[in-house]
């Protein structure tokens, strides 16, 4: 890809932006909202992405895989880094239910109670929720200048697709309506991983797996009679411990499936199988400067290309949990040897 596809590329990706863009509250009481729709963190930046962050260029910044550099041969060629300001923010929350809901995962350290667990798992549900609805807004709109770029085939698998996980989140959207309304937090089915240390790595995300660890089918994308399953992650980076809390609902028997697979798995096949689950899943992922400038050039390729294989296309690990080769729980990853 030459500068000026490059260009062409930028500003097609600026356009899907601009018209996706939605500012609602997803609290499901929007009589009792209070200022305007903010840009809310779906991760914590106070705590949490302040912690991973790193000087680039004379700039505290992150990286994530959705500001990148495409090329000639690869979509990801490099990654840009970013201010904590903009990373992992959605117009999804007023002001009011955004600072009062969120409140006891903001300003209190993490407890493991199911308080917590619920609030950050609804935080990772309300956030992959509100991208869908944004995705399927420009699909729909035939005016756009990045419909009017992309073949026509495409689109409408696309929209299909995203159709139907609308159609199931919305169901499951009224379940957490319910529970968090009435304070209903144990309601959710939960793993949890704790490992001391600070491992420089955030998510906050839905997944939507082809299978589970031991290949047993959960999505296929294309039947709107089989429902989806989409079990929530969130990875949590503290000064001392780092937390990985995996959350579903107690009838998505798929993912039940996979949690108590993951349960199973001693802690470095489960390290490394929460890993491949965010690479192969989740694009709201941030890491820190020290992590990505601790990788090779070949490192970094590999690194960019396991996430990029994964697309909906990409009929590879359609039938067969992907391994990823990194472990973000590595020794080597861990900060205090980062940055020295």
């Amino acid at each position: 890809m030459n500068d000026h596809a490059q260009r062409e590329y930028r500003k097609l990706m600026a356009s899907f932006k601009k018209a996706a863009t939605i500012k609602e509250c997803f609290y499901h009481k929007t009589d009792e909202c209070i200022g305007e729709i903010k840009q809310s963190h779906s991760i914590q930046r106070n705590g949490r992405l302040s912690i991973i962050e790193g000087e680039v260029n004379g700039n505290q910044s992150i990286y994530t895989f959705t500001s990148s550099v495409p090329s000639f041969d690869h979509l990801i060629y490099d990654l840009k880094p970013i201010g904590k300001k903009e990373a992992s923010t959605f117009f999804g929350f007023c002001d009011y239910h955004d600072t009062t809901l969120f409140n006891p995962i903001e300003n209190f350290p993490f407890d493991n109670s199911d308080k917590h667990l619920f609030l950050h798992s609804y935080r990772s549900f309300a956030h992959s929720y509100h991208r869908k609805r944004e995705d399927n807004k420009v699909y729909k709109d035939p005016t756009s200048e990045f419909i009017k770029a992309m073949p026509k085939g495409w689109v409408e698998t696309m929209q299909e697709g995203i159709n139907m996980a609308i159609i199931d989140s919305d169901k499951r959207k009224k379940q957490l309506d319910n529970y968090i309304e009435k304070g209903i937090y144990d309601e959710l089915e939960y793993l949890v991983y704790e490992k001391p240390g600070l491992y420089p790595f955030a998510v906050s995300s839905q997944m939507s797996p082809r299978v589970s660890y031991k290949n047993k089918p959960m999505n296929n994308h294309i039947d709107p009679a089989i429902p989806f399953s989409q079990p929530m992650i969130t990875l949590l980076p503290d000064k001392t411990t780092t937390f990985a809390i995996l959350a579903t609902f107690p009838d998505d028997e798929p993912a039940i499936n996979l949690l108590n697979e993951l349960e199973d798995l001693p802690n470095l096949k489960l390290e490394k199988a929460i890993t491949s689950l965010i690479m192969a899943n989740c694009e709201n992922t941030f890491f820190s400067p020290a992590f990505w400038h601790s990788l090779s050039a070949n490192e970094k390729r590999r690194f960019l290309d396991e996430f990029e294989m994964h697309t909906p296309d990409n009929l590879e690990y359609h039938n067969k949990f992907f391994h990823s080769t990194f472990n973000f729980f590595d020794s080597r990853f861990e900060n205090s040897r980062l940055i020295k």
